[in-house]
């Protein structure tokens, strides 16, 4: 066999640390954000707040003075507006406001979070069972520990839909989550993270021992690649998360609560403004910048120090501006689907779920999670979290589709209604609804019911 060699060109997605930093900025709240900006900047002598939007040292051009006064009137009314515009939306003043307490989340657990995931997912009722018993069967590593017969039997379902529920769970956040083994969750965060490495599947299933023991020039060999490939996809397999449970964390519960976006109305026009107060623009020193340059004294060290340090700066900036753009992207969907809620405050939820979105911006599912989890959007109605405007649904008879979210408002109302000397069974709950148009379930309306922190109806009745 004759041997010879060839160049060849070839599109390869390698992962760096900034790419973890990416994904850990998108899932933090903004005052976590505040705290890690704050650190940055004392440690990066590069990095500094962008003020040059304030600060102009250009010479202003003549203006006519008239202009000028009308300038500053128009800008004076845009400024009123603002001030103003929750007083003059319209609002039933008999309706009671928004209880925001029910959307400000506090600590929550590993389970909690998957569960709100899975409700989320455009899957049918029987995985949901499955999915939701696969939650339960996870280690404290993350890992399914489980048996899908097992899981198949307990939820009573086939076996095939309990291979879709594992399926539904593995797509979740973190990423790796419900893996059967090691191997497995190491090729799932791959996939998650848009990794075209065969060779490092490859490593990942057979040579997982070797690269622990740096033996590079045996994997070589058995790959058929130089040891220096070797070395780099090994550098990649560490920067995967052998624990994936080891990504979540809940963090202490919030002392008070910041809003990544703002949702103003004009007229019929709707503005979503990021909240560059509490998490301003950054940008790279002009001044170490300059240092930079062929005429300037920096010696050697200096000149690669400070390239190191905007090097890192840059792709700090990047992974910040990312995440904005993410959440105002979704916000954006949210005002979409969400129309009629947000003329009034007091309108159905309409069905929105992350699949959804995620195609629609040109996401990973876990990267719509991490998006809209923890961030919250001030309305003029109150504060939500994205999350609470995200739910599956149903079609009512005469074919308008309502978000959970609806009904379980309405099953609320319809408790507080109720006489407590006779309250409502489960199944008369269901029936209720139903003759409202939207056929649900007992075991979903009983469901519904413990997420509401509603007792059954023996609990509640009052003699």
């Amino acid at each position: 066999m004759e041997l010879s060699q060839r160049p060849e060109v070839r599109h390869r997605v390698t992962l760096s640390p900034q790419v973890y930093q990416g994904l850990s900025i998108l899932a933090m709240p903004v005052a976590d954000l505040q705290q890690l900006m704050e650190v940055e900047m004392l440690e990066n002598p590069v990095l500094e707040v962008d003020e040059s939007e304030s600060e102009s040292a250009e010479e202003p051009e003549p203006v006519d003075e008239r202009d000028d006064e009308r300038s500053w009137d128009e800008w004076l009314e845009m400024y009123e507006d603002l001030d103003t515009v929750e007083q003059t939306a319209p609002r039933d003043p008999n309706a009671e406001s928004a209880n925001t307490e029910e959307f400000v989340g506090g600590v929550q657990l590993f389970d909690d979070y998957l569960f709100d995931q899975i409700g989320l997912l455009d899957i049918d009722e029987p995985v949901v069972r499955a999915a939701r018993l696969i939650v339960g069967s996870l280690d404290d590593d993350g890992f399914f520990v489980g048996s899908l017969d097992e899981i198949a039997s307990w939820a009573g379902v086939t076996r095939n839909e309990a291979e879709a529920g594992l399926k539904a769970v593995q797509q979740l956040d973190p990423p790796g989550v419900a893996a059967r083994d090691l191997a497995e969750a190491l090729c799932l965060q791959m996939e998650s993270l848009g990794l075209d490495e065969p060779n490092l599947q490859l490593i990942i299933r057979e040579h997982l021992d070797d690269v622990a023991a740096n033996r590079f020039r045996k994997v070589a060999r058995a790959l058929k690649i130089d040891e220096s490939e070797a070395r780099r996809l090994a550098e990649v397999l560490r920067a995967l998360n052998p624990r994936p449970a080891g990504a979540f964390s809940p963090g202490p519960s919030p002392g008070y609560i910041v809003p990544d976006v703002t949702l103003r109305r004009f007229d019929e026009d709707w503005l979503i403004t990021p909240n560059n107060e509490a998490l301003p623009m950054l940008r790279v020193s002009p001044r170490y910048r300059s240092m930079l340059k062929s005429d300037s004294t920096a010696d050697d060290e200096t000149r690669q120090y400070l390239k190191d340090k905007i090097r890192s700066a840059e792709s700090f900036i990047k992974n910040v501006d990312r995440r904005k753009d993410t959440v105002s992207r979704i916000t954006q969907i949210i005002l979409e689907v969400q129309a009629e809620f947000f003329e009034d405050g007091h309108g159905v939820l309409r069905p929105l779920r992350l699949e959804d979105v995620a195609v629609e911006i040109g996401v990973h599912l876990s990267t719509v999670s991490r998006g809209v989890t923890g961030k919250y959007m001030a309305t003029p109605y109150g504060l939500f979290e994205l999350k609470h405007f995200f739910s599956g649904g149903y079609r009512t008879a005469s074919g308008v589709d309502v978000a959970a979210t609806s009904i379980k408002q309405r099953l609320r109302e319809i408790v507080v209604e109720e006489d407590p000397a006779k309250p409502y069974s489960d199944q008369k709950l269901g029936e209720l609804l139903s003759d409202e148009g939207v056929t649900v379930a007992r075991r979903t309306v009983a469901k519904y019911r413990e997420e509401l922190h509603i007792e059954p109806s023996w609990a509640r009745r009052r003699r």
